[in-house]
C-alpha cells in the first residue's frame, strides 16, 4: 500500500533532520535532492518538501541558482543557543519541581542511572557510543523538566535542544574529533562540562526540591558547556 503523501513528507523530514543533527551531512554540504530522494527511498517531492520545512526551522539554506545546503555552524550561533536554552530550561525546570510527583522522580532516577551506564565522550572514540551518550544525555534532561506545564515553552526547548545537538556532533566528529581527542586539556574540561558528576549534583538539587540549588547547578553545568566549546573552536 502506498503511503500517504504526508506520511512520506515527514519521513523525509525525519530522515534529514537525523542526518543533519549528527552531522553525517556536514556543515555546509549541498543538499541534491535527487540523490537524498533515491537514497531514502522517498523521491524527490517530499524531500523537497522537507528541506523547504527544515529551511523554516534555519536547519537548511536556500541558496538562488545553487539549491539547498546545510547550515553552517558557527561559535557565534552556539553561544545565542545555549543563552537561550539557559531562559527557557530554568523557568521549565522550576515549573517542574512545582509540580512533579513521585513517578517523575522514579523517571529521574532512571534517566540519570543511563546517562551514568553510557560512555562518555571523553572515554571513547567509538562514535556508536558517542551517539549513545548524546541520546541519553539529552534524556537525562528531558526527565528533568517532565512535569513542567508550558507547552509552549517545551516546544521551543526542544527545538533549540535539536540545534544544540548539531553543534555537539559537527565537534565531537571526523576532523574535529581527533583534535579533541589529542588535547588534554580539552579533555579534562569536556569532563567537567559533559561528565556524570555534575549531573549527579543536579539531580540531587532537583529531588530535594532544592529550586534555588538546582537553577544555580543548571546555570552552571550551562557556562562549563559554553567554556569547553570556546576551547574546542579556539583549537579547530
Amino acid at each position: 500500500m502506498d503511503l500517504p503523501a504526508s506520511s512520506k513528507s515527514e519521513m523525509a523530514y525525519q530522515f534529514l533532520l537525523k542526518q543533519l543533527i549528527e552531522a553525517k551531512i556536514p556543515p555546509e554540504a549541498p543538499l541534491r535532492i535527487p540523490a537524498l530522494g533515491k537514497e531514502s527511498g522517498l523521491g524527490v517531492t517530499p524531500m523537497r518538501e522537507a528541506l523547504r520545512r527544515l529551511e523554516s526551522e534555519r536547519f537548511v539554506v536556500m541558496e538562488n541558482n545553487r539549491g539547498f545546503r546545510a547550515a553552517a555552524v558557527t561559535q557565534g550561533e552556539l553561544m545565542d543557543l545555549e543563552g537561550c536554552r539557559l531562559v527557557i530550561e530554568t523557568a521549565l525546570l522550576r515549573e517542574a519541581i512545582a509540580h512533579g510527583d513521585d513517578a517523575w522522580e522514579a523517571a529521574i532516577l532512571s534517566s540519570h542511572h543511563l546517562l551514568a551506564k553510557a560512555t562518555e565522550p571523553a572515554e571513547t572514540s567509538d562514535l556508536d557510543e558517542l551517539w549513545v551518550w548524546s541520546d541519553r544525555h539529552r534524556g537525562f534532561h528531558r526527565a528533568l523538566l517532565a512535569a513542567s506545564c508550558s507547552q509552549w515553552l517545551n516546544l521551543f526547548y526542544g527545538q533549540i535542544s535539536n540545534h544544540l545537538d548539531r553543534h555537539f556532533f559537527s565537534m565531537f566528529t571526523g576532523d574535529n574529533r581527533d583534535k579533541f581527542l589529542g588535547s588534554p586539556e580539552l579533555i579534562a574540561h569536556s569532563r567537567a562540562a559533559l561528565g556524570i558528576a555534575h549531573h549527579t549534583k543536579l539531580m540531587e538539587a532537583v529531588l530535594a526540591r532544592d529550586e534555588e540549588q538546582a537553577v544555580r547547578l543548571l546555570e552552571e553545568h550551562a557556562g562549563f558547556t559554553r567554556r569547553f566549546f570556546d576551547r574546542v573552536e579556539d583549537q579547530a
